[in-house]
């Protein structure tokens, strides 16, 4: 991706599967590649009306191939990714003119680029939309949908690049992948004020860095190409006269769908800007247009927007710039501004990551515009397909696999990819100059993306459950088997159950590789012993009846693939917990749950992001199997065993508050069913003695509720 701003050249190398609305992803390496000098200037003279002649432009088109080509090869070489294992390359390529609604021109030949990676490239994304009757942009809308959209938060994601888009994202919008009608199209943004359904949109709601980056320009004379850190605009004062003559401009006032670029605020409207404030230093008019982009990107939210946003998304250069930040957030009060480093997203790395994820959906012919963004009468098919090879089907390397995906792979044997729980995270690779503050700020960063990880799982999660529930009823025992962390989480689980829901000791089981030492210390080469795995199994008699839950962050821990490998023969039912997949494990399961937490805040360090995905996919397990099982009534703990003063206590606080009874009544009712909490309960309620209210529990196979009923 080389945007509006022409500063260089970002490259994201992501990692991608599934298909929306369940697409998951990481992003494994985010790479910029500043331009030259002479380069930039080049890309600026070509994107002039004076100076751009068609043959500058048919030479720049090649030598900015090569540059994008370049880019996608030393992103890979970074994160130890050999170019063999890359399936596509997304280039969006540089703008040097866009026509809203007619044409658009973005270069960087993507022949070049496909012929030097080897890779099959997808390029040209914007030509589609406009011959579908759209602008041709922001296309990144698609992504925002997809990463931001929140069931209970009204949000806005905001780029701040040479130019300024937005995408609105309505409470509980849901992706759905349709053919949108015309009819559909026009339920925009001025249906929605009319109380219709309220869709996403997006626009460019003007200039980004562009203009402050011309002032730049012409007030160091040259010798600096942006305002680094906002230091100028900092020392600078904006003069409102200015400002105000600048937001008058006509662009601000027309309703979306709406795009633009340089051919409006560029280096001809930095120029008579200039012109106009030669009174002024140049420091005032870089902290006006500052101002500008600020003010006009606010100005959008509440005239266009049919919402205003509980929160805004902020990514793009302009979001590395404090003093742009500082105007933006004091603008878009009450709303709440938030960087996507804290989706796990550097704001660098996000528009040529959404890039990435458009190539992956052209690759499967899945559409890629949102037409209420773009204006476009229909979703269409984004992008031109340059080939790395010149008989693609010929070179599939599986030729019994049918998938558009499989015809864009080199078929050359691939290196695989180091796994996800193994690889290292950007947004932690300087983590160890940060202060104590910015550490921890990291880590607690990165343990956000927990809880989604999961819950891309629930419905895995849900199966397992019941198939649990069923087979406790009927005797059998779940039985949790990892090595490690894996497994010190696994028993930690187990042994929480008697006290909590006064389940056996023998019923929720944990066995971890090394045995009971290594709970406490770690037992080296433990988890590679595969044959112990399947003996420590057979040693508890596991039959049909039994659960096996299998744990290993990495899914290849050899101690817990010989457990799983046993249970199978055994006829019991198999379930793998893993960050990771595919893996080894996912193989010999049932039911696969696969928490993708991404990678890890210290490179393989799986005690983290893995270990707490682990825990809470324990805790969803064993709590909902609990409910099944009717060891609660309502949230009450009610099969809880009364063994300390605190259970006891707590005891009491159940019956107060099942029964709405004084503590005192409650003790006295308890005492009389010999500390019974779910005979007290029953009893109370149904009006019957201790005895009847154990006969009736027992009827109904230990479920207060349906006792009651």
């Amino acid at each position: 991706m080389s945007g509006t701003s022409a500063d260089g050249i970002d490259a994201a190398l992501v990692e991608i599967s599934g298909a929306p609305p369940a697409l998951t992803w990481k992003l494994i390496h985010h790479h910029h590649a500043a331009y030259p000098p002479e380069l930039q200037n080049e890309i600026l003279a070509c994107a002039s009306r004076e100076t751009g002649t068609i043959d500058r432009v048919c030479a720049l088109n090649v030598a900015l191939g090569e540059q994008f080509a370049d880019a996608a090869i030393n992103a890979a070489r970074a994160a130890h990714v050999a170019l063999e294992r890359v399936d596509l390359i997304g280039s969006h390529g540089q703008t040097v003119w866009h026509i809203p609604g007619r044409a658009t021109l973005q270069i960087g030949d993507a022949a070049i680029i496909a012929e030097k990676t080897g890779v099959t490239t997808i390029s040209n994304f914007r030509a589609r939309d406009i011959a579908a009757g759209g602008q041709g942009a922001p296309l990144v809308a698609y992504v925002d949908v997809l990463l931001f959209s929140d069931t209970e938060k009204i949000r806005v994601a905001q780029n701040i690049g040479g130019i300024a888009n937005l995408t609105f994202l309505p409470k509980k919008f849901r992706h759905r992948e349709t053919e949108n009608t015309e009819r559909e199209r026009k339920k925009s943004w001025r249906s929605s004020r009319l109380g219709g359904e309220i869709y996403p949109i997006a626009f460019d709601s003007g200039p980004g860095n562009a203009l402050i980056d011309d002032a730049t320009r012409r007030a160091t004379n040259g010798a600096q190409a942006c305002d680094e850190n906002g230091a100028l605009a900092a020392r600078g004062r904006v003069n409102e006269k200015l400002l105000n003559e600048l937001l008058a401009h006509a662009y601000f006032k027309t309703p979306p769908p709406k795009t633009t670029g340089r051919e409006m605020f560029g280096a001809a409207l930095g120029a008579e800007i200039w012109a106009r404030a030669r009174d002024l230093r140049g420091e005032d008019i870089i902290a006006t247009l500052t101002a500008l982009t600020a003010d006009s990107i606010a100005r959008a939210y509440r005239d266009f927007l049919p919402q205003f946003p509980d929160e805004i998304i902020l990514s793009g250069g302009g979001a590395r710039n404090p003093t742009l930040v500082a105007r933006l957030r004091e603008k878009i009060q009450p709303a709440r501004l938030i960087l996507s480093d804290e989706f796990g997203l550097p704001v660098e790395a996000k528009e040529a990551f959404a890039f990435a994820i458009l190539a992956y959906e052209s690759a499967h012919h899945r559409a890629g515009n949102l037409p209420s963004a773009t204006g476009a009468k229909r979703a269409v098919v984004l992008g031109e397909i340059t080939p790395a090879y010149t008989s693609l089907r010929a070179e599939r390397s599986n030729p019994q696999d049918t998938s558009e995906i499989a015809l864009l792979r080199p078929s050359q044997p691939q290196k695989p990819l180091l796994a996800m729980t193994e690889s290292i995270n950007p947004a932690t690779e300087n983590i160890d100059a940060l202060s104590t503050l910015e550490i921890v700020r990291a880590i607690n960063r990165e343990d956000a993306r927990v809880a989604d990880a999961v819950a891309v799982e629930i419905e895995n999660i849900a199966r397992a459950v019941d198939e649990i529930t069923t087979r406790l009823q009927n005797g059998g025992r779940l039985i949790y088997v990892g090595a490690g962390t894996s497994g010190r989480l696994g028993i930690l689980d187990a042994v929480e159950m008697p006290p909590t829901f006064s389940t056996p000791p023998d019923v929720v089981i944990g066995l971890i590789a090394g045995g009971h030492a290594a709970m406490f210390r770690a037992v080296e080469g433990a988890e590679d012993d595969r044959a112990q795995g399947a003996r420590d199994l057979a040693a508890l008699n596991v039959n049909e009846k039994d659960s096996v839950v299998g744990l290993s962050a990495s899914g290849g821990a050899p101690y817990v693939l010989g457990a799983l490998a046993e249970a199978n023969a055994r006829g019991a039912l198999t379930i793998s917990v893993a960050a990771n997949d595919p893996a080894p494990i996912h193989a010999l399961a049932a039911i696969q749950i696969a928490a993708r937490v991404g990678a890890e805040v210290i490179a393989g360090s799986t005690r983290l992001k893995a270990g707490t995905a682990q825990k809470m996919i324990l805790n969803l397990i064993s709590t909902a199997v609990m409910i099944r099982l009717g060891k609660t009534y309502g949230n009450l703990m009610v099969d809880l065993q009364a063994t300390n003063e605190k259970l006891r206590a707590r005891a009491i606080r159940i019956v107060d508050r099942a029964c709405n009874l004084p503590r005192a009544d409650a003790e006295k009712l308890l005492r009389a069913c010999d500390g019974e909490v779910k005979t007290a309960i029953v009893a109370h309620l149904a009006r019957v003695s201790p005895e009847i209210a154990r006969a009736r529990l027992n009827r109904a196979k230990g479920v207060v509720r349906a006792a009651l009923s």
